[in-house]
């Protein structure tokens, strides 16, 4: 008859050689949690979030975490926000432009603080709102900023304003360090919350608007001279 005892020599060796078992059972085990919370968690309807991308240079979380929090105190009706970073470089435009175009091909996010060069590939496809009527009626409240770089003509032949430009919004730039200055804002035309992320851009133009730091007004002045006349800046231009 086999000896089938449980001995501490037995279970000694059993986790000797056997506890490789155990580890990917628990890996299993955490892995297959994970998946049930993440398909299973209750994620807010477009109608109630509003969702910001920079596409910037990357930022941390620190920022993106403190954009969402003002959302979600300006506008207490919304269950939730969420702000990302889409990382685009100017040496390496690829696999920014291609993450940014599946977003908007998914119809993802409200609100976009794009390049001025991805906002002239997307500014004829129809997907940014027109925001004459936001900016005539004050909604917008421009504050005389010079907006005719976010003047647009759609492949349907209509003219407007499609993105509120930031460049003299010079508080991005020194409570958060992002360079402004060749940035646009814009409302996505697929957004469901379209009024309340035109009145968070209002907001970010109120608070963010500020005049040029005299540090970058000295450094533009000295590479002006420099160039022979030419500006050059060491900020990199998104």
């Amino acid at each position: 008859m086999q000896d089938a005892r449980i001995t501490k020599e037995r279970i000694r060796n059993h986790f000797t050689y056997g506890w490789w078992k155990y580890a990917v059972l628990v890996v299993a085990a955490i892995l297959g949690w994970n998946l049930f919370y993440t398909t299973t968690a209750y994620r807010a309807p477009k109608d109630k979030r509003l969702d910001l991308y920079f596409v910037t240079y990357g930022l941390p979380e620190t920022v993106t975490d403190w954009f969402s929090q003002q959302v979600l105190a300006l506008f207490p009706e919304l269950e939730d926000s969420m702000c990302a970073s889409i990382s685009y470089m100017d040496d390496d435009n690829y696999y920014g432009s291609m993450q940014l175009s599946t977003y908007v091909g998914a119809a993802e996010g409200d609100i976009y603080i794009i390049t001025r060069e991805r906002f002239d590939a997307f500014k004829g496809m129809g997907v940014f709102v027109n925001l004459d009527d936001a900016v005539a009626s004050g909604v917008i409240d421009v504050r005389g900023m010079d907006v005719s770089r976010g003047i647009a003509t759609t492949e349907e032949g209509e003219r407007g304003l499609y993105g509120i430009p930031a460049e003299p919004l010079y508080g991005l730039m020194e409570q958060f360090g992002i360079d402004n200055r060749d940035l646009m804002l814009c409302v996505m035309a697929y957004s469901e919350n379209q009024h309340i992320a035109i009145q968070f851009v209002d907001w970010m133009v109120g608070e963010m608007m500020a005049p040029k730091p005299d540090w970058l007004a000295e450094q533009e002045a000295t590479k002006v001279e420099s160039s022979g006349g030419q500006e050059i800046s060491d900020i990199p231009s998104y």
